[in-house]
């Protein structure tokens, strides 16, 4: 019995032993065929202990949008070295994007008891508790960051946001403003001060889009929505130059080309009278929408508004083909929605 008993041992361990060894062997022989993450996996099998490969790796999952082996990579990172506070980032983000949004707050405000002087970490924090709507955790964030950084512009400007997300624009364009009068170079604080006059018409719209476009003279949004800003106020003639100048800079963006689609119809329309003046309009529009679908192939109003032009030239095969492919973009459709797709449709079937 005794002997027996001796035996079932022996051969459970050698049993656990072949396990261990096929694991190991299954973790060696793993290849995602991105060089990589694979020249990581390699360095990681040499040495399994070192945790800035682990982390490395883990930012590569995540380019790629492996949020899963993202998340294992980062929390193997901060169990091999928990001294680094880029760690607790790493984790935070892969917890982020993988939708697991609990615990990339709780990683950081653990983060916060062991580095409590560390800004960036407060603005990690505050900015995701803005994003999944814990605005007052948010407030508490920034006001212990501001008592280590009272006028730090990046936190203001978070609060700036959850202020205008809860509809206190007032104060969050004080914020705004705030914000640009410590760092003349916030760009995204001069966006935001545009597209919130931009809503009522302000001229103060275009200086501040001066900014941004000083900053960054191919800034797509700026180059869009300073053409919007004569578009909204039917001024076509400055709109138009505005929409042609932005497409010099950025001659492949699809909104910027949909944008100036849109003001050729509605120019269309406005010249029925004139049937040779508006197809004119038209065929111009059905261009710039085509464009947009070339450049944005996923752009599912735009082949909506392609089919709509098409119509108005009487090519009404080629609004068929249009109209049919907003439908099969149908969950991508954004101004309209599928029933009017098909209401187009069905006229032309008729």
């Amino acid at each position: 019995m005794k002997k027996f008993w001796s035996t079932s041992i022996i051969i459970c361990s050698i049993l656990m032993l072949f396990n261990c060894k096929n694991s190991s062997v299954k973790e060696k022989n793993k290849v995602y065929n991105i060089p990589e993450i694979d020249k990581l996996s390699e360095a990681i099998e040499k040495n399994p202990k070192n945790a800035a490969l682990y982390a490395a790796r883990s930012l590569q999952f995540s380019q790629k949008e492996m949020l899963q082996e993202a998340e294992l990579d980062a929390e193997k990172a901060l169990s091999l070295d928990s001294s680094k506070v880029d760690y607790y980032k790493i984790l935070a983000d892969a917890y982020f994007d993988n939708m697991h949004s609990n615990a990339a707050v709780k990683t950081l405000q653990r983060s916060l008891g062991r580095f409590p002087q560390e800004k960036a970490l407060y603005l990690k924090l505050a900015e995701m508790q803005m994003i999944v709507e814990q605005y007052k955790d948010c407030a508490l964030t920034l006001d212990m960051l501001f008592k280590i950084s009272p006028d730090n512009p990046d936190g203001i400007f978070i609060r700036a946001q959850a202020r205008e997300m809860t509809g206190d624009t007032a104060e969050a364009i004080k914020d705004f403003e705030k914000v640009v009068s410590i760092d003349a170079d916030h760009i995204n604080a001069y966006m935001k001060l545009a597209l919130i006059k931009n809503r009522d018409g302000d001229p103060v719209t275009l200086k501040y889009l001066e900014n941004v476009l000083r900053i960054d003279s191919l800034n797509e949004a700026a180059l869009l929505t300073r053409a919007q800003f004569y578009h909204f106020r039917n001024e076509f003639e400055k709109a138009l130059t505005e929409y042609k100048n932005a497409l010099i800079r950025k001659p492949q963006s699809a909104n910027i080309n949909y944008n100036l689609a849109q003001m050729y119809l509605e120019m269309g329309d406005a010249a029925k009278g004139n049937k040779t003046k508006a197809d004119s309009y038209y065929e111009s529009a059905f261009q710039h929408f085509d464009n947009s679908t070339k450049f944005d192939v996923q752009f599912a109003d735009a082949y909506f508004y392609k089919g709509i032009s098409a119509q108005r030239l009487n090519r009404n095969d080629l609004a068929v083909r249009d109209f049919e492919n907003a439908l099969r973009l149908g969950s991508f459709l954004y101004t309209v929605s599928p029933e009017t797709v098909e209401q187009e449709l069905a006229k032309l079937k008729q």
